[in-house]
């Protein structure tokens, strides 16, 4: 579906009936967020129509058109602008031509079916005003039809599974269908012939997709079995139920369990199993998972989401998420080979948005009546005194700690407590302290000593910030060099400013240290340019900066893993 460079379509249920509702820049996993009945799954449905021509030709009555752009490639014109074919309208050889005028171009294809009965996908073609290849259509029109239909075969290795946001895992009868159906009907059945049948690898369920269910579950939960039983006959027909087991907790029926965790296993029955039953071997599934946050805790929603990303990424897979979590946000937003899309619905008319910006991801969380209470915001914060502490807090992240995956503005955020202001902070009920709790619970900071020399004792509102930060199992660094620029190295400061200067003193007052390289010391100016010559080779061995800087990474990513 990637492969596309997007899908039009109107007069779809609540989307417009005159203007064409665009989902553009489709990746690997595609976020679609808005509130209830905006129109989520009505792009589910356009996109199953796509890929699937018999419910394609039972729908059609109920839109207007819906079209795909592609690029066009080699793949697609070499069988119609032949190699060495001359005549016609076309001067030279037709393959060169095509080469050179339509390599890349895009062409705008609407999807039909030949007939009611067609079980194939067929396209017309139609120009559009974006594409240059408008200047073709008068003297290559046959040219254009015979390309069109090259396109017919591109979604004949497709299939769609969906997974409704009403679901359920129960008790079944026993069947021979190997339907997994998007209500969660046919799980257990599915189960049973994997674990059951000897025609079925039972290694698929029993060790598969155990381990993936342990390592999205875990800590909290840690699965030793998972087992399928006759419980009673029914009738003619054996009745079968899914058992867990649990190595603290021992045996339950699945069917009695939270609809969480039943969530979870139908999203690793589709990925995992799914390609392994007779319909799907072979396919290239389109996956579409529906409010898969419902029921789930906000820790075990970044599992999930998590796991859906690496997953899509590792196995090259399409999957279509449709929710109304912000969890789902900063899940994905700056992620390669995420997209997001803001559905908006007003005056009963839905769009869609293609979310690219700081801005427009805001504009979702006021559409969702998101609050910062609701969200705390970023996942920590890092207090710090003033802006260059910030521009050497990141550039020692980045250098200090190999493969850091933790990013400004996704998994911390700082905030400047600037100074003498300090005294005014607090992590204690005091309604005369302004309570940095309040901002977000999860908290760092950083305070210079301000330390003259080794007697000089640290005054009494940082020893007790301190205490109150330990109290709370947060990090506090108070800097055993007096200021945060006695950690930087002289060769970051040489190599910035071609001098040959020693190393600034544990306790040396860092703008008379500097004075006579840069006259015009100013913290943040000179902050930015000596960054970029910091490196792991020259900040390993100042002071204690090393093993702070590990304690800070660590705490972030405690943040990020709770």
């Amino acid at each position: 579906m990637y492969n596309t460079s997007g899908i039009y379509f109107k007069n779809y249920k609540s989307f417009s009936a005159t203007d064409f509702n665009e989902l553009t820049n489709i990746k690997k996993i595609n976020l679609i967020i808005g509130k209830n009945n905006c129109g989520k799954s009505s792009i589910l449905d356009i996109i199953q129509y796509i890929l699937n021509a018999e419910i394609f030709t039972k729908n059609n009555n109920r839109f207007h058109d819906i079209e795909i752009v592609f690029p066009i490639t080699e793949k697609y014109y070499k069988n119609v602008f032949r190699q060495e074919r001359r005549g016609g309208k076309i001067i030279g050889d037709h393959f060169e031509y095509a080469k050179q005028n339509l390599e890349n171009e895009l062409i705008r294809l609407n999807i039909q079916t030949k007939n009611n009965y067609s079980e194939t996908i067929h396209f017309s073609y139609k120009f559009s005003e974006f594409n240059s290849t408008e200047n073709f259509k008068s003297e290559l029109n046959t040219f254009w039809e015979d390309l069109a239909e090259q396109f017919s075969g591109f979604f004949v290795n497709y299939k769609f599974k969906r997974l409704n946001a009403d679901r359920n895992i129960a008790q079944e009868n026993e069947s021979d269908n190997e339907a997994l159906f998007s209500n969660g009907n046919g799980a257990t059945n599915i189960i049973r012939k994997f674990i059951n049948y000897f025609d079925y690898d039972e290694k698929l369920i029993q060790n598969t997709l155990l381990n993936e269910l342990n390592k999205i579950m875990n800590p909290e939960s840690n699965f030793s079995n998972i087992k399928i039983q006759q419980i009673e006959k029914n009738n003619e027909d054996y009745l079968w139920e899914i058992f867990l087991e649990e190595k603290n907790n021992g045996r339950f029926a699945l069917s009695q369990s939270g609809s969480g965790l039943k969530t979870i296993i139908l999203i690793l029955l589709n990925l995992l199993i799914i390609p392994y039953t007779q319909e799907y071997k072979d396919k290239r599934i389109v996956y579409a998972f529906e409010e898969i946050e419902n029921n789930l805790h906000p820790a075990l929603q970044r599992k999930i989401f998590d796991y859906l990303y690496e997953f899509a990424t590792k196995n090259d897979k399409c999957i279509f998420l449709t929710t109304h979590s912000h969890v789902a946000i900063n899940a994905y937003y700056g992620k390669e080979e995420a997209s997001i899309f803001h559905v908006i619905k007003a005056n009963n008319i839905s769009t869609i948005k293609y979310i690219n910006n700081d801005i427009d991801k805001f504009q979702i969380l006021d559409d969702l009546d998101v609050r910062a209470s609701d969200l705390f915001q970023s996942n920590g914060i890092i207090w710090v005194e003033g802006p260059s502490d910030r521009i050497y807090l990141k550039r020692w992240l980045e250098v200090l700690i190999p493969n850091n995956i933790y990013e400004e503005g996704r998994h911390y955020q700082f905030l400047y407590y600037g100074g003498r202001l300090l005294s005014h902070y607090t992590t204690v009920q005091d309604e005369n302290l302004i309570n940095v709790l309040l901002t977000n619970r999860n908290s760092a900071i950083i305070i210079d000593s301000d330390k003259k020399n080794n007697q000089t004792r640290i005054n009494d509102t940082k020893k007790r910030i301190r205490q109150e930060f330990l109290d709370n199992n947060m990090f506090c660094w108070i800097t055993k060099g007096r200021e945060i620029e006695n950690y930087i190295s002289k060769e970051a400061i040489n190599q910035t400013f071609h001098k040959q200067l020693n190393q600034c003193e544990q306790y040396e007052y860092f703008p008379d240290y500097i004075e006579p390289t840069n006259k015009n010391f100013k913290k943040v100016n000179f902050a930015h340019r000596v960054s970029t010559n910091i490196t792991k080779e020259n900040s390993n061995n100042v002071l204690d900066l090393k093993d702070k800087i590990l304690e800070l990474y660590e705490t972030i990513k405690k943040w990020n893993n709770n």
